[in-house]
């Protein structure tokens, strides 16, 4: 459930001049309408209101201090008035900041208490949750969970191996896999855990192109990548200063670790994947580590969810299932 837009309205005795004069007022109406107020915004005033601070009000609120002063700056755009000065060491309201704060805070939490009462009622739960994945099978333990617990629940699941194309599609959550730093989004994003990854191939395939120890030997050899996942480009190592990026040229490129271990199963070429996906084909001697000088990057998973204050509460309950099925994963 979303609400994108929120309206007050105040009759007329609750008015000031202050309020008419920027055009708040709708006399023919007999009220004031704030016309159309995003949510997120209306909170990130508040926020900043109480915490005097945009920096306190971004970690209240888990969100990007460069969201934060976006909500603001469209807030105000939308009323034409300024609601704080801002300094470089205090942020303090201005008389209409003042004047905003007053006339919204209680209806606001009022109205939020009453929608998060009602989604918290499990057997009152239903709507559709959207989430882009990557197939990980852990995000299929959290779905199990999350349907189970509630029946009533749509879970729309795409499958996507990166993010910038899974935004794109608007969905709730997005989960993604990352080998360096996200670039910003206009997103939360909190790492759910890293797994190892190693070099891999099969026994046919070092019998025939040999064992390469420094990452450079690569670029001669056939390796599969990625295709779009990654930026194209899953070979990152990392020399304990700087991350060191071969120059490898792939004729396979997939996006999808389940069909690359598949390829290099059949000795089509060196992979970079995380040990945790391959512990049967090691264990049965399917594939091989190769040891390396420096060590691949770690493969991050992380969840990004809306950068939004009213979440939709069924979201939030399954970014918790993810959050608990990676920690703890259940045991085979």
């Amino acid at each position: 459930m979303r609400l994108p837009i929120f309206i007050f309205y105040l009759t007329l005795t609750d008015c000031d001049d202050k309020w008419a004069n920027i055009g708040l007022l709708k006399p023919h109406l007999g009220i004031i309408m704030l016309g159309k107020i995003d949510n997120t915004w209306l909170q990130s005033f508040i926020c900043v209101y109480e915490k005097q601070s945009f920096k306190h009000a971004a970690d209240h609120l888990a969100l990007p201090s460069s969201n934060i002063s976006r909500h603001l700056q469209l807030l105000e755009s939308e009323i034409g008035e300024k609601l704080f000065y801002r300094t470089t060491r205090k942020v303090s309201p201005t008389p209409i900041g003042e004047a905003l704060y007053a006339k919204v805070k209680e209806p606001f939490y009022q109205l939020n208490k009453s929608i998060v009462g009602i989604m918290t009622q499990s057997d009152a739960l239903n709507g559709t949750v959207r989430l882009s994945t990557p197939d990980i099978p852990l995000v299929g333990e959290a779905l199990s969970e999350f349907a189970i617990q509630y029946p009533n629940m749509s879970v729309l699941c795409e499958h996507s191996t990166s993010v910038e194309k899974a935004v794109v599609a608007d969905p709730d959550i997005i989960v993604s896999f990352e080998r360096s730093e996200l670039d910003e989004l206009d997103w939360v994003s909190k790492p759910l855990c890293e797994w190892e990854s190693s070099v891999l191939a099969s026994p046919e395939c070092i019998t025939k192109y040999g064992s390469p120890k420094v990452p450079e030997e690569l670029e001669g050899l056939p390796c599969i990548s990625s295709y779009k996942a990654f930026g194209g480009n899953p070979w990152i190592f990392n020399n304990g200063k700087e991350d060191i990026k071969p120059l490898i040229r792939s004729q396979l490129k997939v996006d999808g670790g389940f069909i690359a271990k598949t390829l290099a199963k059949r000795g089509l070429g060196y992979v970079a994947l995380p040990k945790q996906f391959c512990l049967e084909e090691l264990k049965r001697g399917e594939l091989v580590e190769i040891p390396m000088t420096m060590n691949l990057k770690p493969l991050t998973v992380y969840i990004h969810r809306r950068a939004l204050s009213f979440h939709s509460h069924a979201a939030q309950l399954l970014v918790q299932n993810l959050q608990t099925i990676f920690v703890n994963p259940p045991k085979q």
